[in-house]
């Protein structure tokens, strides 16, 4: 085999290992900066999105378990369960674009999968992450306060009130 063969092959090689080592940003990675009580930042691949006023919207609607749900600051946080593991779901939060009134106002809102036709059979539970402050800014304008209070009423979560407190 000649130098010439021989480098070629080396060349090949080393452009194929750059190639499967791409570190291409992620899209979802610079939509939010999260970490959790210790200040570790959260893996953003499962931040989920967050939709107000499409409640009657068609979603994705693959099963999944609800396993529990809590909110830390302008953060909920829910633990899910689904069937896949071979391709990306995606989890939106749906809410209500109208408050119930009552002391302290409540919120209408579901979680809603979409599992991008992933057949695998594993069962993965994973965290997901949904920034509420475009809720806060909605009850902002409707009461015209910075600070407030809102009870989150999730469909599916059996974790008790979620009671989403803000200042500003």
């Amino acid at each position: 085999m000649s130098i010439k063969h021989k480098f070629a092959i080396i060349l090949c090689i080393l452009i194929i290992s750059a190639m499967a080592c791409d570190k291409s940003p992620n899209p979802m990675k610079d939509t939010l900066s999260v970490s959790n009580d210790n200040g570790e930042p959260i893996d953003t691949t499962y931040i989920g999105k967050v939709v107000i006023g499409e409640m009657d919207k068609k979603y994705g609607d693959d099963p999944f378990k609800l396993n529990s749900a809590m909110i830390q600051d302008d953060l909920l946080k829910v633990s899910v369960s689904y069937s896949g593991g071979c391709k990306s779901h995606e989890f939106t939060l749906v809410a209500s674009d109208e408050f119930l009134e009552s002391d302290p106002v409540q919120l209408m809102a579901s979680i809603v999968h979409d599992d991008n036709d992933d057949s695998c059979e594993a069962y993965p539970t994973e965290d997901y992450y949904f920034d509420l402050t475009p809720i806060k800014t909605m009850y902002q304008k409707a009461y015209r306060q910075d600070a407030g209070t809102i009870v989150i009423n999730l469909k599916d979560n059996t974790d008790g009130d979620l009671v989403y407190k803000f200042e500003k």
